[in-house]
């Protein structure tokens, strides 16, 4: 029998024992605003829901957004959150995502995440961090918009934009740690979803005052045991269907 599709991608948060203490009420006088805010962009599953945009997830640090994944309706849930108040995810601001795997429902907000904020004012090239085949999509969805790219770059348009924000490095990463930055540390690595064997990716953010674990979509494994020690937050997407 044909699979249907559930009517969400349902992200379950767990919060650790060590997130348990920090929150107690016996702590709350020591607790100070955290340098570290998650967002949810988007919950959806690859039907095509009207109410849940495709899977995606921002962690702020310190102000700069680190987006997971980039389902479609990822841009414009950034720009409806600046407009709720979360300022660090004005569009144009957007220059790291890191995507758990290649399904088209976690990726085909590419573009939009490409060309979007360029035009909005994005100065800088995007860095995307993702499994192989990561390249070849980005040199394909460039290659796709060439026309766009050469008529914004031209004598009209190239005063409104930055002449690089549209650029975008790609790289193909192994489990490992894949960025650092002196606030920041994003640890890849493998989990088992379907047939992507080792191009399916978690990730475990490290910052000043949060350990965040996303394990995007994936079954109960051991490496997913020892990602989330010691964390404050997991995320982990489950999606409901019937056979």
């Amino acid at each position: 029998m044909h699979k249907r599709w559930g009517s969400r991608l349902w992200l379950v948060i767990g919060l650790s024992l060590v997130a348990a203490t920090l929150a107690s009420p016996h702590n709350a006088a020591q607790l100070r605003p955290s340098r570290t805010q998650i967002v949810l962009l988007g919950t959806g599953n690859p039907g095509p829901t009207p109410d849940n945009s495709g899977p995606s997830t921002a962690i702020i640090v310190d102000g700069e957004p680190y987006l997971v994944d980039f389902g479609p309706g990822v841009v414009r849930r950034a720009a409806a959150a600046q407009q709720k108040g979360v300022s660090a995810l004005r569009p144009a601001n957007i220059h790291h995502a890191f995507v758990t795997h290649l399904h088209s429902d976690h990726t085909v907000g590419y573009p939009d995440l490409i060309f979007t904020p360029w035009v909005v004012g994005r100065n800088g090239p995007l860095e995307v961090f993702g499994p192989r085949g990561i390249k070849a999509m980005t040199d394909h969805v460039l290659a796709a918009w060439a026309d766009d790219i050469e008529i914004r770059r031209g004598p009209v348009e190239s005063a409104l934009m930055s002449a690089d924000g549209y650029r975008v490095n790609a790289h193909e990463i192994a489990a490992g740690v894949v960025y650092t930055k002196a606030n920041v540390t994003v640890t890849a690595f493998n989990v088992k979803h379907g047939d992507w064997g080792d191009r399916a990716f978690g990730y475990r953010f490290q910052t000043p005052d949060r350990t965040i674990v996303i394990c995007g979509d994936t079954t109960h494994s051991q490496r997913v045991v020892i990602a989330r020690t010691a964390c404050h937050l997991l995320l982990h997407a489950g999606i409901a269907g019937e056979e």
